[in-house]
């Protein structure tokens, strides 16, 4: 079953069985790879039954599908996966509170599985080959700044562009595993002062 790129929320039963915080955590893995029922207890350590629990409520709501069962030792293994990489409110649901909060929540997950991806990467992702960085085969940015909310909607629209392209099929032989993680959002006052 092919995953989606993107899942519209067209129901607030959905949207509020996303905004929960253990099943947004869920996502996370559902979304990058199959997992059991066992294997997400074991991530997030926690009981089989809970975990079991968010799961039917994952699928009764289809954020998430049965994608293959496997017979090991006697037991049948039933592997999830979510219906798509992200999931947005349709716009008849964006003025409920879950809807916010979802959307934070997601972006809270996002980044401490970033910061797991980060802890576990092997040791010579983080070695310095070269003192000039736009040499290096890795990035870490934090930036703040202030543009119009059309130059910025502009700038995200290529910036997906630029990721697509980067995916696309090529005849590399040495292709190497990458993971990016961006978020961006408007905030208040920057913590960052500019001289």
């Amino acid at each position: 079953m092919q995953q989606k790129s993107i899942f519209i929320i067209e129901s607030y039963e959905q949207l509020k069985v996303i905004s929960d915080p253990l099943r947004t955590k869920m996502l996370i893995f559902l979304v990058e790879q199959p997992h059991t029922g066992q294997m997400l207890a074991q991530e997030l350590n926690l009981s089989r039954a809970k975990i079991l629990y968010h799961l039917r409520e994952l699928e009764k709501h289809k954020i998430i599908q049965l994608v293959r069962k496997e017979e090991r030792g006697g037991n049948i293994l039933k592997f999830y996966q979510a219906v798509a990489r992200g999931f947005i409110p349709a716009n008849h649901l964006l003025n409920y509170v879950e809807s916010k909060d979802a959307t934070r929540q997601s972006y809270l997950e996002v980044i401490d599985h970033a910061k797991t991806r980060v802890l576990t990467a092997p040791d010579n992702s983080f070695e310095l080959n070269s003192s000039n960085v736009e040499e290096w085969p890795k990035l870490s940015i934090q930036k703040e700044f202030k543009v119009s909310k059309e130059k910025f909607q502009e700038f995200t629209r290529k910036y997906r562009e630029l990721l697509e392209k980067l995916e696309e099929k090529d005849t590399d032989i040495e292709k190497q595993n990458y993971y990016l993680m961006t978020t961006a959002f408007q905030i208040e006052e920057p913590l960052f002062k500019n001289k």
